[in-house]
């Protein structure tokens, strides 16, 4: 009986170092592509967040198409990523989200966004204006609206939120 619980305890003390290990990795993918993007002549300058959880790397932000691809060739170039989920925003001459906004505007729209996408808040359309967000879109339910608006609410730079969206049920 003694032999299974310390044989026990070292399968639990195994598994703990497992999940501990993980997220460090994935904190360490993330400081890996930031370096990467910063670095680099072309992204260097860009927009872009970088998240990363279970090896998948999520990029949100404002940039141009050549950067947009250069982000996520150098995010798929990086020992331990599993996968890029690129929700990067395509600046273009004509209507965009990032035309004629504040760089603190663009921080505050890629920090809500990245936030949306770590907390599986889907639906939501966000908009922001010298530090006024307004939120749009439709979602599956209030807790979800609820939820849209308190990431809203608590980000840095957020003067106030204009709750827009519609619930589907």
């Amino acid at each position: 009986m003694r032999v299974l619980l310390i044989v026990l305890g070292a399968f639990l003390a195994l598994a703990a170092a497992n999940c501990e290990r993980r997220s460090v990795t994935d904190s360490a993918i993330t400081a890996m592509v930031k370096s990467k993007l910063e670095v680099d002549n072309e992204t260097g300058s860009a927009n872009i967040n970088v998240d990363t959880k279970g090896g998948v790397v999520t990029l949100t932000g404002v940039a141009t198409q050549a950067n947009k691809e250069q982000a996520e060739r150098m995010a798929r170039n990086t020992e331990g990523v599993t996968r890029v989920i690129n929700n990067i925003t395509v600046e273009t001459d004509g209507e965009n989200a990032g035309a004629g906004m504040s760089a603190s505007d663009l921080a505050i729209l890629s920090k809500i966004k990245t936030r949306y996408i770590a907390e599986e808040v889907t639906g939501a359309k966000v908009e922001v204006r010298d530090g006024v967000v307004t939120l749009t879109g439709n979602v599956e339910n209030a807790q979800t609206k609820a939820r849209a608006e308190s990431i809203a609410r608590a980000t840095s730079g957020v003067k106030s939120v204009n709750n827009m969206i519609e619930v589907s049920q």
